[in-house]
């Protein structure tokens, strides 16, 4: 038993972890999204931006090749057309990099939101070590980016492949069609094929971010023993003792104390968290949180519900959520209805009352 509590994880990842591998730089996020919003972003610049911008290369490169052979040319002229010329292709250009500055941002935003953190900007001098380098090198993890890369490399090909096949017999009647139209063509056919492959790098980007963020997840799991060794750390720290004796003294002293007598039942975590609902449906237009507690206070509710008979009933990601999401007197959010409904009628079979409905 000493051995599963020190070696499999199997306890969700706790607040602290989590905002400590955030700190860190250790997110969920996928490079592969990033690439397809990009892609896809650019792709929709070229439909819209492309005729502008190409005209305006065209009329720059015109004005170039159509100078008079009789222009003086000497080093000032020569650079104020150059600064003409950049100016032009400036102006063309630069709202197709604003829109692609913008996608990168957006992606980045929607996957992991602001973040700066430090630590990850910091070098780490351990992955110099030829050792470790060879160990990522030659290792599953290694072999599944591999296996992820070829499935990309398929995807791509296969959608290019049908596209081109699709698009043959009009490219074949390009013979007889002048300059202008078949440019006109294939410019568009560019960019529909390049709209097609954004869409399937988006769908295995999608599924490349589902698995990281279960990776991510798995990552951050906990045994029991590092569960027990941050709660004895962060014991440890003066201002988080002060913060629980301030709240065990709410919780003693103010109306919790009594609400928890009264509550229809105690949701735990089992041992580190507890959280007092009460439903009364001829008052009440919802459950209501009417305690909640961590460590000692989430002891202490346990104990108080003990004494006069109040049902605890284990529900970890159910106790979680609870103590996460609502504060003391607010009611619970409507998607835990039902879990609840199911829990209330557990409890209301031991006591022998009728559940109410909700």
């Amino acid at each position: 038993m000493a051995d599963d509590d020190q070696g499999d994880k199997t306890e969700q990842p706790t607040d602290h972890r989590r905002t400590k591998a955030r700190e860190q730089g250790n997110v969920a996020r996928s490079t592969d999204l990033t690439g397809a919003l990009l892609m896809l972003t650019a792709t929709g610049a070229m439909q819209f931006l492309g005729p502008d911008l190409f005209e305006t290369l065209a009329k720059a490169m015109h004005g170039s090749l159509a100078a008079s052979p009789a222009i003086r040319l000497d080093v000032p002229t020569w650079i104020a057309g150059m600064w003409t010329m950049a100016g032009l292709i400036a102006a063309a250009v630069l709202p197709f990099m604003v829109l692609l500055m913008l996608g990168g941002l957006v992606s980045n935003l929607a996957q992991i939101g602001f973040l700066w953190s430090p630590d990850a900007l910091m070098p780490k001098f351990e992955r110099l070590s030829p050792m470790s380098g060879a160990q990522r090198i030659i290792s599953w993890h290694a072999v599944a980016k591999l296996g992820g890369s070829l499935g990309k490399l398929i995807v791509l090909a296969s959608v290019a492949y049908t596209f081109l096949h699709w698009k043959l017999p009009a490219f074949l009647q390009l013979t007889h069609w002048e300059l202008p139209a078949m440019l006109k063509l294939y410019g568009s056919s560019l960019i529909e094929l390049a709209f097609y492959l954004s869409l399937s790098l988006l769908g295995v980007a999608l599924f490349d971010y589902g698995f990281q963020f279960w990776k991510h997840e798995q990552d951050l799991r906990m045994s029991k023993q590092e569960i027990r060794e941050e709660l004895k750390d962060m014991d440890g720290d003066p201002q988080t003792r002060m913060r629980r004796r301030e709240a065990h003294r709410k919780l003693t002293d103010g109306k919790q104390l009594k609400d928890v007598a009264t509550a229809d039942v105690v949701i735990t975590n089992p041992t580190h968290i507890a959280v007092a609902i009460k439903y009364d449906p001829a008052t009440m237009p919802a459950p209501i949180v009417v305690a909640k507690g961590l460590g000692e206070v989430a002891a202490h509710i346990r104990r108080i519900a003990a004494e006069h008979g109040v049902p605890l009933i284990e529900r970890k990601p159910l106790a979680r959520a609870l103590y996460r999401q609502v504060k003391v007197g607010g009611v619970i959010p409507a998607e835990m209805y039902e879990v609840f409904v199911e829990i209330l009628a557990y409890v209301y079979r031991l006591t022998g009352r009728k559940p109410p409905m909700m």
